[in-house]
C-alpha cells in the first residue's frame, strides 16, 4: 500500500467506502481501523441501531420482528448516502434491499468481505466468547448469519476473500480499491465462489472391467460379454 495523507480529510476520495458482509467477517473490526488510519469519518448501522434501541440485532428481530430492523437500516442507510469521505459498515441482509443498495452504490463503492464459515465461527467466538457460550445467544447469532450469508450470491458486487488475511493486509487492499480502483488481487471476485468439486472415485472391484473382456467363469462364459457393474 501506498502511503496516504490523512492530515485532511479532502485528501480522502469523494465517494464513501461501503463495507458489507455476513456475521463474524470481521467488518467492524476492518471498518474502524481503515477510518482510525486514515482519520475518516464512520458509519456502522449496526452499533448505531444497538445504540437506538438498547439491545441486540438479533434480539431486536425476536421481540419487534423483521419489519421493524428493516424500517431501522432503511432509515441509516439513508443517512449514510448523505455522507462523503466515510467509511460506511452495512450488514449484508440490509444491501439486499434493493432501495438500500441503491442509496449506498450511488454514493460509494461497495465491497463484500467474505471469509470460510468455519473462520467466521471462529472470528465471533473470539470477539464475544461469554455470549457465544450461551445456547440462546449463539442460536440467534447463527440465525442472522444465515440471513446475511445471501449477500455472497449478489453477482453484482465485488468481493473480497480475508480467510487468510491479517488486518494490515486487508485494509492495504481495502484503501487501494478505494483510492485507485485497483482490484489485482486474486483475492478479488464478484459473485459467490465457484462449487468445489470432488474428485473422481477411483474404478475398484468387478465394477471396473473393461466393457468388452470375455466372461471366464462358469456358466457366463456361454451369455457372452461382462459388462461394467
Amino acid at each position: 500500500m501506498q502511503n496516504r495523507d490523512a492530515s485532511s480529510r479532502l485528501d480522502l476520495p469523494y465517494e464513501n467506502l461501503v463495507l458489507t458482509g455476513f456475521l463474524g467477517v470481521g467488518k467492524s473490526t476492518i471498518g474502524g481501523y481503515i477510518a482510525q488510519q486514515l482519520g475518516a469519518d464512520i458509519l456502522d448501522v449496526d452499533e448505531e441501531i444497538v445504540a437506538r434501541e438498547q439491545m441486540g440485532i438479533a434480539k431486536l428481530r425476536e421481540v419487534y420482528g423483521d419489519q421493524r430492523l428493516r424500517a431501522l437500516e432503511h432509515d441509516l442507510c439513508r443517512t449514510a448516502a448523505l455522507m462523503r469521505r466515510s467509511v460506511i459498515i452495512v450488514p449484508g441482509a440490509a444491501l439486499l434491499d434493493t432501495r438500500n443498495y441503491r442509496l449506498l452504490s450511488e454514493t460509494g463503492k461497495i465491497v463484500v468481505l467474505t471469509c470460510e464459515l468455519g473462520e467466521a465461527l471462529r472470528r465471533m467466538h473470539l470477539s464475544s466468547d461469554q455470549r457465544y457460550r450461551d445456547e440462546t445467544m449463539r442460536r440467534r447469532m447463527l440465525s442472522r448469519l444465515r440471513r446475511e450469508y445471501a449477500v455472497v450470491n449478489d453477482e453484482r458486487l465485488l468481493q473480497l476473500d480475508t480467510t487468510h488475511l491479517t488486518i494490515e493486509e486487508e485494509s492495504s487492499l481495502l484503501i487501494d480499491y478505494w483510492f485507485e480502483d485497483k482490484v489485482e488481487s486474486e483475492l478479488f471476485r464478484y459473485g459467490p465462489p465457484p462449487p468445489i468439486k470432488p474428485p473422481p472415485r477411483p474404478k475398484f472391484g468387478v465394477s471396473s472391467r473393461w466393457v468388452g473382456q470375455p466372461e471366464t467363469r462358469g456358466e457366463g462364459s456361454k451369455r457372452g460379454w461382462w459388462r461394467r457393474g
